[in-house]
């Protein structure tokens, strides 16, 4: 990793740079290394393909989101699943020296000593693509599903996401499948869940969860943010809440592009309130958004997206795709973290999580 990041007012410190060497980091939500639908890389940026700019970032693991829900238009349904892992699993096989796939805790280590980028199969709005059949979650986690996301921002056969009103919390299927989950080594996440269902999702399961990608309402009231109460109820339960580089989840002021020392407000907010072992990051970076299917959902989610009607101003400034993360550890070690903490954020408290659950 080059210590100057293209971007002359970004120079990386030397205790930054070798932090962020040795720290094994990991994107709780980087949404997705394909295309969705068409099951593409992104087109090159800066003269550089998505799986060059991520190595030089330093990741190590980032959870993926398959299917359609969330992320693209279309039938949600437990084929548009399916084609997806089948275009990941082909894509596996063409760049297995540069992408590996992750099915344990120790495979991200792996990731770690070989210079990969390990991808984490995970979903957004599970309901629709299990088609309210529980057994096909075996099947499910045999292909690899590591992370379920249990909704997205509507009620569904599971419980309520949350832009949903009134949020009526976990369905009785909902509950059974978080049981299922568990039992199988599949990782609950509540991100996009109302305060509700996230929190009678998290004092059900017999294991931690994860809020991959949300900031911290009380810093920020955005319907996709986490009021502190839900915050220690996920602590209290071992979890981790990742925080996003969504720039409507960082605002200070309504409508002005937020920057990273805002984002680094969040990860300082969840540290002081629930504890540094339980903040991880989860950027939601989508690369391979589509300006078309961006609008729409713009339109479609006013109180998701805000002012911002285009891909390339949804982020914070200046850390806004994967190749940008060394400068989030130069803002943290500027912030006044300690380095075990900046190691805990950048990607070890994932770890240890992921180690309970998929062990």
């Amino acid at each position: 990793m080059d210590a100057r990041i293209p971007n002359g007012r970004w120079a990386i410190s030397a205790r930054a740079e070798g932090l962020h060497r040795q720290a094994i980091v990991i994107d709780g939500q980087g949404v997705a290394l394909l295309l969705p639908t068409v099951l593409i890389p992104p087109a090159p940026l800066d003269g550089q393909t998505f799986l060059e700019r991520a190595a030089a970032s330093g990741v190590s693991a980032m959870n993926t989101t398959l299917g359609v829900g969330g992320i693209a238009t279309g039938p949600d349904d437990l084929r548009a699943l399916l084609t997806s892992i089948a275009g990941y699993l082909a894509y596996f096989e063409l760049e297995v020296k540069r992408v590996l796939h992750i099915l344990v805790a120790g495979d991200v280590e792996r990731a770690k000593r070989e210079g990969k980028l390990g991808i984490i199969f995970g979903v957004q709005g599970l309901a629709a693509k299990i088609e309210g059949d529980l057994t096909l979650l075996r099947i499910l986690h045999r292909l690899g599903l590591r992370v379920a996301q249990l909704t997205h921002n509507e009620r569904n056969a599971l419980g309520c996401g949350c832009l949903e009103v009134p949020d009526s919390g976990l369905t009785q299927l909902g509950r059974a499948c978080v049981a299922e989950l568990n039992h199988l080594g599949i990782l609950v996440d509540l991100a996009h869940a109302g305060p509700r269902t996230a929190h009678e999702a998290i004092e059900r399961s017999t294991r931690p969860c994860i809020i991959s990608h949300a900031n911290a309402r009380a810093l920020r009231d955005n319907p996709r943010n986490v009021p502190d109460e839900v915050l220690r109820v996920l602590a209290g339960r071992g979890g981790v809440l990742g925080v996003s580089a969504y720039a409507p989840f960082c605002e200070t002021r309504p409508g002005v592009r937020p920057g990273l020392d805002d984002l680094v407000a969040h990860i300082q907010h969840v540290g002081d309130v629930i504890g540094i072992d339980h903040v991880g990051i989860g950027t939601d970076f989508f690369e391979s958004e589509s300006e078309i299917r961006f609008a729409r959902f713009a339109r479609s989610y006013p109180a998701a997206t805000g002012v911002y009607t285009s891909p390339a101003t949804v982020y914070v400034e200046d850390f806004e795709r994967i190749d940008r993360f060394p400068r989030l550890t130069e803002a943290l070690v500027r912030h006044g973290f300690a380095d075990d903490d900046i190691r805990k954020v950048l990607g070890g408290n994932f770890l240890r999580v992921f180690r309970e659950v998929w062990g």
